[in-house]
């Protein structure tokens, strides 16, 4: 082998080297990438916190409550910013002195007392007795993940109330500007004096997808941790 083969075999090996290693950087760079495009996915699809999707103003709990068992049913009006999913809802509740609410029955629906229902255990807070002597609580329910488009007249029905005594449980009236039905009386703008309007609720949830939960971000993380591994494995093949 004379100098100048030997100088173009040494240049071969040198250009087969510098491939192998532009290769390697490629395909690390392969690797990040994919790394990067899952969590990006991961980040994406994770809206914020869950929180109040519709509020129909301040309580009022001193004018007026709506009875919510006994047969009577009041379903309330909103509509919603964003496409959302629903997970709870919390209104106002005045109860005889010494009762607590445990079930309630609940509807979301297209129209007045209709749509996906549920009885609900009630998580009740006690917040005065008001002028009248009743008890008034704050109380939440869950409402199992729900989607509700944007811009779309939705109604939020309670009835069935129950408490352990029998008594009438009533619905707080806060004149918010939802419209209100009452399944023997109808509208309810009015009823009592021009303008009373409404019951004191909130609709919770998340706007947009539901929230992966911490441990769905541990299993994609271990996965594309896997898939890292196995792709270093396959370029080293």
């Amino acid at each position: 082998m004379n100098a100048g083969s030997h100088h173009l075999l040494r240049g071969e090996r040198l250009g087969i080297a510098v491939a192998m290693m532009k290769g390697t950087k490629m395909k690390k760079s392969a690797i990040l990438s994919v790394l990067v495009l899952g969590l990006a996915a991961a980040l994406a699809a994770a809206p914020a916190s869950a929180g109040t999707l519709y509020s129909n103003g301040a309580a009022n709990d001193e004018f007026l409550g709506w009875t919510i068992n006994f047969g009577y049913s009041v379903s309330d009006s909103f509509t919603l910013s964003a496409n959302s999913t629903v997970t709870g809802a919390t209104f106002d509740a005045w109860l005889y002195p010494g009762d607590t609410l445990s079930t309630v029955d609940w509807s979301i629906g297209t129209a007045e007392f209709g749509g996906a229902s549920a009885t609900a255990d009630t998580t009740g807070v006690f917040k005065e007795t008001n002028e009248y002597g009743y008890d008034i609580y704050s109380e939440s329910i869950s409402i199992p993940d729900l989607p509700l488009a944007a811009d779309t007249a939705y109604w939020f029905t309670l009835q069935d109330a129950s408490v352990p005594s029998g008594n009438p449980v009533f619905w707080d009236m806060n004149n918010g500007p939802s419209v209100a039905w009452e399944n023997t009386l109808g509208n309810l703008n009015g009823v009592e004096e021009p303008g009373s309007n409404s019951e004191t609720f909130q609709i919770l949830g998340n706007a947009g997808p539901v929230v992966p939960e911490p441990s769905s971000f541990l299993l994609l993380g271990s996965g594309l941790a896997g898939l890292a591994g196995l792709l270093k494995r396959k370029f080293r093949a």
